[in-house]
């Protein structure tokens, strides 16, 4: 794996810095900072057929793999119309990027229940997260399946 961190301890390193942000506004502050450092999306690609269904919030999501191999080097980008949900597209941004599939896969999504955020999400909002993780954990299934099936040629 190199030097990539495995996407849990990443995690984790959010999950301390949200604890260590202190209460649950300061929770939410450190959720908006965050949001601040996601790249914004141009208009053009702000399009439906990449909207997240399951989502309360507009969500754009554009995941890709930058690896020679499919299924090796993720990417995202993504952008919404709320600034807290901006934060959680970063949040998977970082957690995510250069992973394989496999690790992807694998990697639980706690960032919500381990910190305040759980009182700030109402259930809609933390159904909006889920929507967000299973559209890249889908991603990641399709092309560890697509590398698994045998290529004939």
């Amino acid at each position: 794996m190199g030097n990539v961190k495995a996407p849990d301890e990443i995690q984790q390193e959010f999950i301390d810095g949200f604890v260590a942000a202190g209460d649950t506004f300061e929770q939410f502050d450190y959720l908006l900072q965050l949001s601040a450092q996601l790249e914004e999306l141009p208009e053009e690609r702000k399009v439906k057929e990449v909207l997240v269904e399951g989502c309360q919030s507009q969500v754009w999501l554009y995941p890709s793999w930058e690896g020679v191999v499919p299924g090796e080097g993720f990417a995202l980008e993504g952008d919404s119309d709320t600034l807290m949900v901006r934060g959680v597209i970063y949040l998977f941004q970082q957690m995510f990027s250069g992973q394989d599939a496999r690790a992807i896969i694998e990697c639980p999504v706690r960032f919500v229940e381990e910190t305040e955020l759980v009182y700030i999400f109402d259930a809609k909002r933390q159904a909006g997260v889920s929507a967000i993780a299973s559209t890249i954990k889908d991603f990641a299934r399709k092309a560890l399946s697509n590398k698994e099936e045998p290529h004939h040629g």
